[in-house]
């Protein structure tokens, strides 16, 4: 089996996904607020909110433990969609490289979230339980923006 990967998770949205957009774009820091048991915290390191090249950090609740990711982030406005590199934390004792993209699919309001990554071995799992914790967190915030 290979060291590289894909998971791609697409969820209709009860919400605008514009407003999903525009959460991860410019409020992620409110993200802890809407999905406590998910998110713990946001730092924003470098850069600004919304902006191409931003450094964030975010802490997270997987497997039942507190985890660290750092990011920097591509945004593409024309697209729709954010871009989160991983350059530290838990998935990087995990996996050589790991890219994540968030992409609003408006005509059909589906937020699709892409996972690329490459293992540092043949042992290490594939994301799956990471995947499934994104699919959550839009269900999360989906519930505190239905309506607006």
């Amino acid at each position: 089996m290979g060291l590289k990967g894909k998971l791609i998770s697409q969820i209709e949205t009860k919400c605008s996904g514009h407003l999903l957009h525009e959460h991860f774009k410019s409020n992620p820091h409110k993200t802890s607020a809407m999905s406590p048991d998910k998110i713990t915290n946001f730092t924003l390191h470098e850069g600004q909110l919304g902006k191409t090249n931003s450094v964030v950090s975010w802490n997270y609740i997987l497997g039942g433990k507190e985890r660290h990711a750092k990011q920097v982030l591509h945004i593409d406005d024309e697209e729709k969609s954010i871009t989160f590199n991983f350059k530290e934390g838990y998935m990087n004792e995990l996996y050589k490289s790991m890219t994540l993209t968030l992409t609003l699919i408006a005509e059909k309001n589906f937020i699709t979230w892409t996972l690329v990554y490459e293992k540092l071995n043949e042992n290490t799992p594939e994301p799956l339980d990471f995947i499934e914790f994104l699919i959550y967190l839009i269900k999360d915030l989906e519930t505190h923006h239905v309506g607006k």
